[in-house]
């Protein structure tokens, strides 16, 4: 279950400058809070939101919220809140995904380039993730190399989807029995993307 949300932050309070209370008169006893919203998952703040604020007089603790104020006051109330930045923690959520997306497509490229290293090069053992003619998805293990073809033991299961390989890739479900394939048959499997990657311990 994804937990989401929003919450906020203070940013800053400060006086406001040349401004009177219109409640009781004073003057220079107002003072500027801001506060900035985050979305956040489980949690984990994500991006900011909005920011938003309010006025407060310290003599006769007079909130006022920015639809509330006056013209004058709500002018410099907006100025305030401009320069008013909000803290880097509220972007923890966007630099993680960043960082997470960045390791994907790492990963994804060290796969691709270890798989075409391991197809030029095999070695007993490999693991070869491959699509079924009808949609599903499995392995077959090397048993044997040769100068033309490669002995394959094929996974006794399939699964629909290939996420889900590794879960039908156990030693079990390889029987003793191995058939070859042809470097060439392989090569045209490669080709036209029925050959996805290849595992090597």
């Amino acid at each position: 279950m994804i937990i989401f949300g929003s919450g906020s932050a203070h940013i800053k309070t400060a006086t406001a400058k040349n401004a009177t209370c219109e409640n009781c008169g004073n003057q220079d006893t107002l003072s500027f809070s801001i506060y900035r919203k985050h979305a956040h998952i489980f949690w984990i703040p994500i991006f900011p939101l909005n920011k938003t604020g309010a006025s407060q007089c310290s003599h006769c603790q007079q909130v006022l919220k920015p639809k509330q104020m006056p013209d004058n006051l709500k002018r410099k109330y907006e100025d305030f809140k401009s320069d008013a930045k909000g803290p880097i923690w509220q972007f923890v959520g966007l630099f993680l995904i960043a960082c997470l997306i960045g390791f994907a497509g790492y990963s994804s490229g060290q796969d691709k380039e270890n798989t075409a290293k391991y197809f030029a090069e095999p070695a007993i053992g490999d693991v070869y993730e491959y699509r079924i003619e009808t949609g599903s998805y499995s392995t077959m293990k090397v048993m044997e190399v040769t100068e033309d073809s490669l002995y394959m033991s094929f996974n006794d299961y399939e699964i629909s989807k290939s996420s889900r390989i590794y879960k039908i890739d156990k030693e079990e479900n390889y029987p003793e029995e191995a058939y070859g394939v042809s470097r060439q048959d392989l090569q045209a499997m490669k080709a036209d993307g029925d050959l996805l990657e290849i595992q090597r311990d």
